[in-house]
C-alpha cells in the first residue's frame, strides 16, 4: 500500500478567467447543487448571500449574456456589470462552504464547485475520476415543456451534470457550442427537465466527483410536447 498524503481540500474557483459559457455552466451547477443541501442548510451566514440572491444574479447574468450576443455595446456593458455581480457572490458562497465543510470532502462534494486536492505524494492510485455512463433514456410528461430522464450511476460520481441542445450536436462544426448547462442532480434514477420548448430537445449527462468530471454519454434526442 502506497503512503498517501492529502493536503486541505479547496475549491477551484478562477472565475475571473472563465469565459462567460464556462462561468455560467460552473456558476450554475453550484447554484443547482446550493438549493436546499442538506448540508449546508440555510440561512447561511451574515456575509454570505441567500439562495435567493444568488438565484436572482445567476438568472440576470444568463438572461444579460444571451441579450449582449446581439453585439450592442449597452447590452455588453449590462452583461459585464451582472457578470462582475454574479462572481462576487460566488466568491463569497465558496468562502462559506470551505469554512464550513473544514475539509470534508464529501460536504465540498455536494456543492457543484470544482474541489483540488493538492497531494504533496500518492502512489496508491485513489482518486479516480467518475466512469463513463450507461442507460440514458428519457422521454415527455404530461406536463407542458417537461422531460422525464432516467440512467445508469456512473462508477466513482458523487453527482451528475446535464445539458440540452436546441440543434442536433451532429448538424453543426462545433457541437461544444450547442450546449448549455441545465442542472446537476445527485440521483439518476428519475429526474425531470423544465422549461422546454415543444419539438426535439437533444440531452447528454456525465458524472462528477471532487477530482473533476467524467466523459459525457452520446446525444439522446427526445420530444418536448
Amino acid at each position: 500500500m502506497g503512503e498517501f498524503i492529502m493536503l486541505q481540500p479547496k475549491l477551484i474557483l478562477g472565475l475571473e478567467r472563465r469565459s462567460d459559457p464556462d462561468l455560467l455552466a460552473y456558476g450554475g451547477a453550484a447554484v443547482t447543487a446550493m438549493k436546499e443541501n442538506p448540508v449546508f442548510p440555510q440561512p447561511w451566514g451574515d456575509a454570505t448571500p441567500s439562495w435567493d440572491q444568488l438565484d436572482l444574479a445567476y438568472q440576470g447574468y444568463r438572461d444579460a449574456y444571451y441579450a449582449a450576443l446581439t453585439h450592442d455595446s449597452q447590452k455588453i456593458a449590462v452583461r459585464k456589470e451582472t457578470r462582475r455581480s454574479f462572481v462576487e457572490l460566488l466568491k463569497r458562497l465558496a468562502a462559506y462552504v470551505e469554512f464550513t465543510a473544514n475539509g470534508d470532502v464529501a460536504k465540498l462534494g455536494s456543492t457543484g464547485f470544482e474541489l483540488r486536492q493538492e497531494q504533496a505524494r500518492a502512489s496508491n492510485g485513489n482518486g479516480a475520476l467518475p466512469g463513463p455512463m450507461a442507460g440514458l433514456r428519457g422521454a415527455p410528461t404530461e406536463h407542458t415543456g417537461r422531460i422525464e430522464l432516467h440512467a445508469n450511476r456512473a462508477e466513482g460520481a458523487l453527482g451528475y451534470e446535464v445539458q440540452t441542445a436546441s440543434t442536433d450536436p451532429s448538424s453543426v462544426s462545433t457541437e461544444a457550442s450547442v450546449w448549455s448547462h441545465v442542472q446537476t442532480v445527485f440521483s439518476v434514477q428519475r429526474f425531470t427537465v423544465d422549461d422546454l420548448r415543444p419539438g426535439f430537445v437533444w440531452v447528454r449527462m456525465r458524472g462528477v466527483n471532487n477530482r473533476g468530471s467524467g466523459p459525457w454519454t452520446s446525444p439522446l434526442r427526445v420530444l418536448v410536447t
